[in-house]
């Protein structure tokens, strides 16, 4: 997410936060609440992940998010590399729909 928060402007999400889903204990990969947006980026490792068990927690984890009213983003490793402008354009739209108006800039390879 280097690529993304810190090339564009937008804050840096705070990493690896717990959550309790169905009384177990997930973390979730990015979180933006520390800047008033409860906005939840997943980085998905669907090619690690690819037992049932597994998509059916991540199926309960977003819609654990739904009901507890939080955005959430979920993002493979490719999109995060190769298109770190268009992430951090969604990421920019979700926090500006929470009321957060970041700083941000466009990077050199923004169009």
């Amino acid at each position: 997410m280097l690529k993304v928060e810190q090339a564009h402007g937008l804050p840096a999400g705070t990493r690896q936060v717990p959550f309790a889903v169905d009384g177990v204990v997930l973390w979730e990969d990015v979180a933006y609440d520390d800047v008033g947006s409860r906005l939840t980026v997943r980085l998905d490792g669907r090619q690690f992940h690819t037992t049932s068990r597994i998509a059916f927690r991540d199926r309960r984890r977003d819609n654990a998010a739904e009901l507890a009213g939080r955005s959430r983003l979920v993002y493979g490793w490719n999109e995060v590399h190769t298109d770190a402008c268009g992430v951090a354009a969604e990421v920019l739209q979700v926090l500006r729909r929470s009321g957060f108006e970041p700083q941000s800039k466009p990077c050199r390879s923004c169009g």
